[in-house]
């Protein structure tokens, strides 16, 4: 889970004794805005070449399954509790393997880049009957993980009651007052006008202890 995500479920669940909280954590939703597979699309559409992490593993759902588990939070959860779907590690999926086949799906033969600049110039004088260049490379950018969890080792997790689900019944339940002072912190800063990257990534890592962050200085929306 990134900082943003994690930081935001602390924020909702210092309410969870006041009113009823529940959420969950699914994987990525396929297609969704932002997402790897609507990206492809939307580098489709401009004619640009596509880069991708060979590396990189990831669990997805569908739009459907999504809103499924986001119901069954509601409606079965108590007020506090995290739900997840039961997916083995064998179900998350390499998204070179994904790009492979996202590209036969689509009837639309690729070709194989040595580097991202070959890429770029490949695109810039293709036709559309040509080949769309890929880069496949190994993941070197920031604060990117090469596999997904939905929970760690100190989480409290009942994976009895149901089948297709898993409940992690200790969320963290920070005080108001902590979310409160969190939020006037961000606030402060983003309005200095005064920040960086490594100021925000410091600010997170003193209210999320347990955040780690790699910088690399390159981007994977950048490279997507």
């Amino acid at each position: 889970m990134g900082a943003s995500k994690k930081l935001m479920e602390e924020v909702i669940m210092a309410y969870s004794n006041d009113i009823k909280i529940t959420t969950a954590r699914f994987a990525n939703v396929a297609f969704s805005n932002g997402s790897l597979l609507d990206g492809y699309i939307q580098r489709l559409f401009k004619k640009q070449p596509i880069s991708c992490p060979s590396d990189v593993k990831r669990f997805f759902v569908s739009p459907e399954e999504s809103g499924q588990i986001c119901m069954l939070a509601c409606i079965l959860g108590e007020s506090g509790e995290i739900y997840f779907p039961k997916l083995e590690e064998d179900q998350m999926v390499n998204f070179k393997d994904i790009t492979v086949d996202f590209f036969k799906e689509m009837a639309i033969p690729i070709e194989e880049c040595e580097s991202e600049n070959d890429a770029k110039a490949k695109a810039n004088t293709m036709s559309i009957e040509d080949p769309h260049p890929v880069y496949f490379f190994i993941s070197d950018t920031s604060g990117e993980k090469l596999y997904e969890e939905f929970y760690t080792t100190t989480d409290e997790v009942d994976m009895i009651k149901y089948d297709g689900m898993g409940v992690i019944k200790n969320a963290v339940k920070p005080s108001k007052t902590q979310i409160e002072n969190c939020i006037t912190e961000l606030k402060t800063l983003m309005t200095s006008e005064q920040y960086d990257k490594t100021a925000i990534v410091t600010l997170m890592k003193k209210h999320l202890p347990d955040f780690e962050h790699i910088e690399t200085g390159k981007s994977l929306d950048q490279k997507m």
